[in-house]
């Protein structure tokens, strides 16, 4: 059995969803909101209730599982090291017998990092794994979370503070379908790390070219100083870990170290990847006022309101 954390995140939204679909892998969703999870995929997905934060229900969900799709939103130091690890612990000693990690890339060299801590104790935990170090998901443009299909959908702006710096963006949708693989097929993948990069660099002009092109109206990259990125973005009330995470992003892309290119994930998916003019074109209808207005994500009341007075502020 596969068990799934993470299933509100860019890839675990992607593989539950081909879980879902599916009837050749057993599974079980561990989320924090189950009916948040029933409501998108019916009352026979298999679901239990499951906080990183609450041991008691860290047995019901690793029970009788063989494989477990580890990931968890937004890291920091503490979480990794009072929480992530001895998860992992526990994880050994329910039976586990094959972990698949989304981190990011050269995490093992950097202890600044997050995704070092859990990637230590997944390596020194005596399990197999498979840690596949993601670039950056072009789902992130369509995420609430991080605001920028509001910018998108309501300014046609991308504002992101990345200068001329490339991205090897990868599809979330493709990443799934690689874990997917990797459970098929685990002793394959035994033990094994993998840069797993998108098919393509680009800069954020040449991204907002392909918005306009295939959402047929101007896009324009306005690339702000991160003073003002990281003021708008906190008086629209964005989280602050989601703010330091992407300070550190779109500072790394602006210097150059967002685009790693390997050629890992065809190989891993036994097919091209996803490009960002395939990702554009089968959301195109997630950048507009009408899909904006039912996200159940918008973290402050009147949001839409204090968003046009920030504008007109120009903040």
């Amino acid at each position: 059995m596969l068990i799934v954390t993470g299933p509100n995140g860019n890839v675990g939204t992607e593989l539950v969803r081909t879980l879902a679909e599916r009837e050749d892998i057993p599974f079980r969703v561990a989320a924090h909101t189950p009916a948040k999870l029933v409501a998108a995929h019916g009352a026979d997905l298999p679901v239990v209730k499951f906080d990183f934060n609450d041991r008691a229900t860290w047995g019901p969900t690793l029970a009788g599982g063989k494989t477990l799709f580890l990931l968890f939103p937004l890291p920091h130091a503490h979480t990794a090291k009072a929480r992530m690890m001895p998860f992992v612990e526990a994880a050994a000693a329910a039976g586990i017998e094959h972990i698949i990690y989304v981190s990011v890339p050269a995490a093992q060299k950097l202890k600044f990092v997050p995704h070092y801590w859990v990637e230590k104790a997944i390596r020194e935990s005596g399990i197999a794994f498979t840690i596949l170090q993601a670039t950056y998901f072009s789902q992130n443009l369509t995420r609430a979370i991080s605001s920028h299909i509001i910018d998108i959908a309501l300014y046609n702006e991308i504002f992101i503070p990345a200068g001329r710096g490339k991205t090897s963006f990868i599809d979330s949708r493709d990443l799934a379908d690689a874990i997917i693989n990797i459970t098929l097929d685990r002793e394959k993948h035994r033990d094994q790390t993998y840069v797993v990069s998108g098919p393509e660099n680009l800069d954020y002009y040449q991204v907002a070219e392909i918005f306009t092109e295939e959402l047929h109206r101007p896009i324009r990259y306005s690339n702000p100083w991160m003073g003002h990125f990281l003021w708008r973005l906190k008086a629209r009330g964005v989280p602050n870990d989601v703010l330091f995470f992407m300070f550190v992003v779109y500072n790394l892309t602006r210097v150059g170290k967002n685009a790693v290119m390997t050629d890992n994930l065809p190989k891993l998916l036994g097919r091209a990847p996803r490009t960002m003019r395939d990702y554009v074109r089968d959301y195109r209808e997630h950048w507009t006022p009408e899909f904006v207005a039912r996200l159940d994500k918008i973290v402050t009341p009147g949001f839409f309101a204090s968003d046009h007075d920030l504008k007109a502020k120009n903040i």
